[in-house]
């Protein structure tokens, strides 16, 4: 592993951490740390790390914004990695009145991008509003709100792996409620987005989302957002709320009070406690009314055999 570390620390904008604490990374706060932590800030250097990591057949995976993530209380046996620089930022490209892009670095935040789009007048993205974590987490699953979700606005994808960058129109990754077809040797590079001019009604928009956001979820406490993805014509908080287990704790977790979709820490919470409290949501509803839950939440790292089978 020393040469690993050697390796990848001679590659232009990237910077190696060893044994890096994952929790603080995370918005729920919890889990183990990485073997290795490796930040790319540089774009010409991320097909080369990831063709070394191939070469030398080692573990990795991306990490964004840390939200959607549970990582094992025992960490992550291999590479981290991180965009920062270069492939955390955002470019605004005006065309004609009516149709602009916003080119997305796969790093860059949506609070930023949605930040930009309000300020600079822009409307198509704010269905996004108070959906947390990064541009490149938010594509691979699809993410989005009531309102609407990312592949709305979104026209193509830049797709990195160990031979290289691919341009993909959005039509060809496999978007679907909370899905995508990007494979997890994929890293998302960029994203562009097809906006338009907003008008003084749809500069509102973004507020009024956030604020009924903030009314209905419980953002004061750390969390991983939805747990699951809500059933055919139904919401996974009502079926949870339904089978009495709003308010249910296991260790430092709670299903929330205020929205039983998410499951909210009070310090000292553990993966394992999350996967006891997931796998207890989807045998109660389940035997209720027959309808399996699908988490939403990305595993990090490994977890016991036993309550996965449970927790799937």
């Amino acid at each position: 592993m020393t040469t690993l570390f050697n390796d990848l620390m001679a590659f232009t904008g990237v910077t190696v951490l060893e044994h890096e604490p994952l929790a603080p990374r995370t918005t729920w706060k919890i889990g183990g740390p990485a073997r290795w932590l490796v930040e790319v800030g540089a774009r010409a250097s991320l097909v080369p790390v990831l063709a070394q990591l191939r070469s030398e057949d080692v573990r990795w995976a991306v990490l964004g914004n840390g939200s959607n993530v549970l990582v094992s209380d025992a960490g992550f046996e291999g590479v981290v990695i991180v965009l920062v620089g270069e492939l955390a930022t955002l470019e605004l490209q005006r065309g004609a009145p009516g149709s602009h892009k916003i080119i997305a670095a796969g790093g860059a935040s949506l609070t930023r991008l949605l930040r930009v789009a309000k300020d600079e007048a822009l409307s198509g993205l704010w269905v996004l509003g108070g959906v947390p974590g990064s541009v490149g987490g938010a594509v691979k699953m699809n993410a989005g709100t009531r309102w609407g979700e990312v592949s709305d606005t979104l026209a193509e994808v830049e797709l990195a792996s160990a031979d290289g960058i691919a341009t993909v129109p959005a039509a060809e990754l496999g978007l679907a409620y909370r899905h995508s077809a990007i494979t997890a040797d994929q890293v998302i590079v960029s994203a562009t987005f097809v906006v338009s001019d907003a008008d003084a009604a749809m500069r509102d928009q973004l507020d009024e989302v956030l604020a009924y956001r903030k009314g209905s979820q419980p953002l004061q406490f750390p969390s991983c957002g939805s747990v699951f993805a809500n059933p055919d014509g139904d919401s996974a908080g009502r079926l949870i709320e339904a089978v009495g287990l709003k308010g249910q704790r296991i260790g430092g977790l709670e299903i929330s009070t205020q929205h039983a979709n998410w499951i909210v820490n009070h310090g000292g919470g553990t993966a394992a406690d999350a996967v006891a409290l997931i796998a207890l949501c989807i045998a109660r509803v389940r035997q209720s009314f027959g309808i399996v839950l699908r988490p939403e939440v990305q595993r990090f790292g490994d977890f016991p055999s036993q309550a996965l089978e449970v927790a799937s």
